[in-house]
């Protein structure tokens, strides 16, 4: 599923079915005085952990195509999603001539959030049409699923994060980071709804292709205190120094229980100037990055066509 088409409910004929889809989004300005930095934060966060049968299925119905008459899907959808603003105060220092750190917490302030899972099946009886039944339990700031009125309510909570690079020898560097240790959101009065969703509904278009409003058969409710975890990303880099010009590197990701692994390498231009590349097997992905004085850039992308692309992230930093 192309980047394009997750924007635009999925709707577009170049399918391929997958478990995951997220996007990490942090934009941080702010200043630097000896060992401590404060910056201002703004955050837009979004996972959704599926099954394949789920994701092929949701496909079809979003674009209208004929079903597989007779055939039972696997419902199966978990999502955990927020839109944040915030202050983030560091600390870095130097342990040793080998070994520097930074650790950062952030205060978030949130406006929308959604967490929950739906778990059912789905038998297609025709070509055009469908009965569907699942277990719905997720906390939200919008009912996306049933449209449910809400007084919106306001996440409050803290983020850790820690960084650290270490020249292990003369020649091997190991950086680490890692983003939202111990992270938590504390909202009050926040809506939810638990219970059995049916499709007993129907309408159908002008083209006899069903359309479904949901029933609700369980509690629409509000939690004095709900509680939404964010889970930890990690990104880890090792360098190898072949020689003054030349570098090879390997790095790891872990992000939303989903691993990923890349290799490559980069060439020193200029003594302040440095160019590299890196090739990320599982995406199918290119990174380039560039390293000029005190600014960082990297652009990864498994294409250059929007209607394919699928993986695209971008970094940029100045002056840490």
């Amino acid at each position: 599923m192309s980047i394009r088409s997750a924007f635009d409910s999925w709707k577009g004929d170049n399918f391929e079915s997958g478990e995951r889809q997220w996007t990490a989004n942090w934009l941080e300005a702010g200043v630097q005085y000896q060992h401590w930095a404060i910056g201002l934060l703004q955050r837009y966060d979004y996972s959704l952990k599926f099954d394949k049968q789920t994701a092929e299925f949701y496909w079809l119905v979003a674009n209208k195509k004929d079903l597989p008459v007779g055939k039972e899907y696997l419902l199966d959808l978990q999502a955990n999603a927020i839109h944040s603003t915030g202050l983030r105060i560091s600390f870095a220092d130097d342990l040793s001539n080998s070994f520097s750190y930074r650790v950062g917490l952030s205060y978030l302030q949130a406006n929308y959030m959604l967490e929950g899972h739906l778990k059912g099946d789905a038998t297609i009886v025709d070509q055009s049409d469908y009965d569907y039944s699942a277990t719905i339990d997720y906390a939200y700031t919008e009912d996306h699923l049933f449209d449910r009125q809400v007084n919106t309510p306001k996440g409050h909570g803290f983020s850790l994060d820690f960084m650290f690079d270490y020249q292990l020898t003369a020649d091997i560097n190991w950086q680490l980071q890692v983003r939202d240790l111990f992270a938590r959101l504390y909202w009050k009065n926040s809506p939810y709804t638990q219970g059995a969703s049916s499709s007993d509904r129907k309408e159908y278009d002008e083209n006899g292709y069903v359309s479904i409003d949901p029933i609700l058969t369980g509690y629409e409710g509000t939690r004095g205190v709900y509680v939404q975890k964010l889970d930890p990303r990690w990104h880890s880099k090792v360098t190898y120094q072949v020689n003054e010009l030349y570098d090879l590197q390997g790095q790891i990701r872990y992000q939303y229980e989903h691993g990923l692994y890349a290799i490559g390498g980069s060439r020193k231009l200029t003594e302040q100037m440095r160019l590299g590349g890196s090739y990320w097997p599982i995406n199918k992905a290119l990174e380039l990055n560039l390293n000029y004085r005190q600014m960082k850039l990297a652009l990864t992308a498994n294409g250059l066509s929007s209607s394919n692309l699928q993986t695209l992230w971008l970094s940029f930093s100045y002056g840490l």
